[in-house]
């Protein structure tokens, strides 16, 4: 059977790019998952995967060539003769067709391997002129807000989709220059038919009640990163139990189940092991649904918005796949308040504002660097250290929480993290914050001491294996040097961390040496 590999969006809304270099030739023979090519956008160079087996029988384009999304660069299994299609033909479309002069507009991978996301928001109607590179909707994802932009100069005659709708990567978002008559795909899993002996097969049951989607074909879905992570690992996705939204199978559910921390699939109830003292095998029960919550007289019920959805989906992950551990402390900073009063008009001549939390995230940088345990990333069995002290900040706005990073904190002075501090957080709050500025955290704050907060149990951020909770400063009793009782000033902290890596020995030495940075600014000077 010939297959047509098209031209993928490989993130950031991208519409073309270069292909730089051919990492195959006709003749040969490549797996799924294969790298095949070397892209070149505006923004980076990146091999692209295979997303069939076969035999290459034709290569579209030359190295050199800029290809659009959606056109044809590889045949397999075919006998040559396959003709390149306008790169605006979009597969599994309803028989009826737009016009010639209709474009399609369909939903780009914006980063991070997304395979669907939510449309918050249309900044178009049918009937508007828009030119390429103007914004036409906004996009949420589970990792942030970003306004995705035409590829094509047109009229807009159709959207496929209502704002609030989760779509697809791939599936269709907007006519151009067409008749309104295009139909949208029907081949979404959700809505296939299963009235014929024919259609897709049921998508099997894990044991915990999660859904492994598959295809018509029996193939798990999953993106092709995840495939070949898989590959790489020996991990047959077929025994991973699928945790993302409409039964996808993700990254992090097989990096779970490599660890251990996932049981497979459950086994058939015939195969299952017949209990000592039982004469017949029973399937395990299924967890039983939560029950649904009855809304009294004057209650109000509303649907999340797509960023709520976001952080809710973020939080369930990381809570049930990380065993963290927090501990408590305090710190008695009388020298850093009197610094940070000494320096704060200095500060504000340079049109930085000066706050606790600048002095605490230059020191957890330096932290990092000496407790490299804390500035890694468990990657299945593997332990990732990271180079770079990267330090994400939660930052709290009206539609929801945020973190953007501080990049290679511990190069940079206390002043310059103040000036990002500041200038990140404007960004989240006005929604103008860049999903670059989003990525790449190795340790995360969260600072609730601006709320009067004082401890609390931070969940640990993305891949990260450590989160500090920053709380207030509260004036309090306390017995100093000489013995003698005093008002001391106490900050109150509070450390969550990854046990798979880090013990409490580990977890409470590195916060041990936080706070003897935090106590004596000058002695933080010193040492970083």
């Amino acid at each position: 059977m010939t297959e047509i590999f098209k031209m993928p969006d490989i993130g950031e809304g991208m519409h073309e790019g270069d292909i730089a270099n051919w990492l195959v030739k006709v003749g040969d023979v490549v797996k799924e998952d294969d790298p095949v090519a070397e892209v070149q956008n505006d923004k980076l160079m990146q091999e692209i995967l295979s997303p069939y087996s076969g035999k290459v029988t034709k290569l579209f384009v030359e190295a050199g060539t800029t290809v659009e999304v959606g056109a044809p660069l590889i045949e397999y299994d075919g006998d040559g003769s396959s003709e390149a299609a306008p790169a605006e033909a979009i597969p599994d479309t309803a028989s009826e067709a737009p016009s010639s002069e209709a474009q399609i507009f369909t939903m780009p991978d914006i980063g991070e391997g997304m395979h669907e996301g939510d449309i918050a928001n249309w900044l178009v109607k049918v009937g508007d002129d828009v030119k390429e590179d103007d914004p036409v909707a906004e996009v949420q994802n589970d990792k942030l807000m970003q306004e995705i932009l035409s590829p094509y100069s047109g009229k807009v005659t159709k959207l496929f989709v209502e704002a609030g709708t989760t779509v697809e990567v791939g599936a269709p978002l907007i006519e151009y220059n067409g008749n309104g008559s295009t139909a949208a795909p029907t081949s979404a899993p959700q809505a296939a038919p299963t009235a014929t002996a024919d259609a897709a097969p049921a998508a099997p049951k894990t044991e915990g009640g999660a859904t492994t989607r598959t295809t018509a074909d029996g193939r798990v879905l999953a993106m092709p990163s995840v495939r070949h992570y898989a590959r790489e690992h020996g991990i047959d996705l077929t025994q991973v139990q699928a945790t993302g939204r409409h039964g996808h199978t993700t990254l992090a559910d097989v990096k779970a189940f490599a660890s251990g921390a996932a049981a497979p699939k459950a086994a058939a109830p015939a195969e299952a092991t017949p209990a000592p003292k039982a004469d017949t095998a029973k399937p395990a029960a299924p967890k039983p649904a939560p029950a649904p919550v009855q809304a009294a007289e004057g209650d109000r019920r509303e649907p999340m918005t797509p960023t709520r959805k976001a952080i809710s989906n973020a939080m369930s992950t990381q809570n049930a796949n990380i065993p963290a551990v927090t501990n408590f402390d305090q710190v008695e900073v009388s020298k850093l308040v009197a610094h940070r009063k000494e320096y704060k008009e200095i500060a504000a001549k340079q049109d930085v504002k000066l706050t606790y939390l600048a002095y605490v995230t230059k020191a957890l940088a330096a932290t990092a660097k000496k407790f490299p345990e804390i500035n890694a990333s468990i990657d299945g069995t593997d332990i990732v250290y990271h180079n770079d002290v990267n330090i994400g900040i939660a930052v709290n706005a009206p539609s929801g929480l945020y973190v953007p990073v501080i990049k290679n904190a511990d190069k940079k002075s206390i002043f310059t993290i103040a000036k990002e501090i500041s200038e990140l957080a404007e960004a989240v709050r006005t929604g103008s914050i860049k999903p670059d500025q989003m990525r790449g955290s190795t340790i995360t704050i969260s600072n609730i001491g601006s709320a009067r907060g004082t401890w609390f149990t931070p969940i640990i951020n993305g891949s990260d294996v450590m989160i500090l909770g920053l709380g207030s400063i509260v004036k309090e009793p306390i017995v100093n040097a000489e013995g003698e009782l005093a008002v001391g000033q106490n900050m109150k902290l509070s450390v969550s961390y990854d046990h798979r890596l880090i013990d409490g020995m580990l977890g409470q030495g590195s916060l041990n040496y936080l706070k003897s940075l935090l106590a004596d600014p000058a002695y933080m000077l010193m040492e970083v």
